[in-house]
């Protein structure tokens, strides 16, 4: 099926989780952003929450700029009816002004909702969330 909001369609919530470090790999930030649901939620370091497509593409646009490459695994992945729920592992590199690259490795949780038009899109997207804590729970704004 074919979607109107943009050029890539994802009618499996696998192949949504899959594209998202290609996209990201490739510079690709309008396929990144079209991920997102509209109402989308993103908990980045921290635990700041941002909601929108808006502030995602702001937030990407921003930690792009030193970004080299991501490499993501998916552990596992829940689906029931209209949500599926992952977990990931992902190591990104970001160049230094040296021409180094710094890795920072965390686990991540993201939730996908099936649209009416039969595609898939990311509503929340918690980089951390899948990390130990050390300390008490961050709760989202």
């Amino acid at each position: 099926m074919k979607s109107d909001r943009w050029p890539y369609v994802i009618t499996d919530p696998i192949a949504g989780h899959a594209a998202f470090p290609r996209f990201l790999n490739e510079g690709n930030l309008d396929a990144i952003v079209g991920l997102y649901a509209d109402d989308a939620v993103m908990v980045v370091d921290g635990g700041a929450t941002i909601a929108g497509k808006d502030a995602i593409r702001a937030y990407l646009a921003e930690a792009m700029k030193d970004f080299d490459h991501i490499g993501l695994q998916t552990l596992w992945q829940v689906r029931y009816t209209d949500t599926a729920v992952f977990r990931s592992v992902h190591t990104l590199y970001f160049r230094t002004e040296d021409g180094g690259l710094v890795e920072v490795t965390a686990s991540g949780i993201e939730v996908e909702r099936l649209q009416p038009d039969g595609t898939w899109l990311f509503i929340v997207d918690h980089h951390v969330g899948g990390a130990a804590l050390d300390s008490d729970p961050v709760t989202p704004d």
